[in-house]
């Protein structure tokens, strides 16, 4: 064995050492967790949710009533075609994750049942509510439970999916404000905190 060689294995022997390692015991798999550690989805998932309930429902009180029927192009949804579609996959996929279902909702037709501004709003907001408070009420037995729909596996894979589903649509509301002159309410909040740089000489 080379010099090089020999100071690796003295190296290696002493770390082993140092960690109570013997040779013959199992060494962790790299990047293993230990059993008792566990990450918490749900938790994650509720701080998501409300902070996504804030975003969408400003943006949509941003949105100015008469351009709630406008739409990009034929076929694509209005803007209050985007938002019942963000309720409706709060109420539909939630009870799908195993809570009780919404009283009065009813998926289909959802998108097209109103284009009154505070009426959707009203259904933004008890959307929300309801998958929040489903959610947290989930134990993590709960979240273990399989489901059948699509190609998800359990409960938990589908409060990922919400949270997921949420952010694709805010996105793509974002996109509609901007392209009819509105600027999402926190950005404009932070444009005007920015203190203005003083002229140039």
């Amino acid at each position: 064995m080379n010099k090089l060689g020999l100071t690796l294995l003295t190296f290696a022997l002493a770390l082993a050492a140092g960690s109570g390692q013997a040779f013959g015991q199992a060494m962790p798999t790299s990047g293993a967790i230990p059993p008792s550690s566990s990450y918490d989805l749900k938790a994650r998932a509720l701080v998501e949710l409300q902070e996504l309930q804030k975003q969408i429902v400003d943006l949509a009180q941003a949105v100015p009533a008469e351009k709630y029927t406008w739409r990009p192009a034929d076929g694509v949804r209005s803007f209050s075609e985007l938002f019942l579609h963000v309720a409706a996959g709060n109420f539909g996929l939630t009870a799908v994750a195993g809570a009780p279902p919404s009283p009065g909702f009813k998926f289909q037709g959802f998108e097209k049942s109103t284009t009154d501004k505070a009426a959707v709003i009203e259904q933004l907001n008890k959307s929300f509510d309801y998958a929040r408070h489903a959610i947290e009420a989930m134990s993590d037995a709960d979240l273990h439970k399989p489901v059948k729909f699509q190609d998800f596996k359990s409960s938990g894979d589908i409060v990922f999916h919400i949270v997921a589903h949420d952010h694709e649509h805010l996105g793509q509301s974002i996109a509609y404000a901007r392209m009819n002159g509105v600027v999402p309410p926190w950005t404009a909040a932070a444009q005007k905190q920015v203190q203005p740089r003083p002229p140039q000489e």
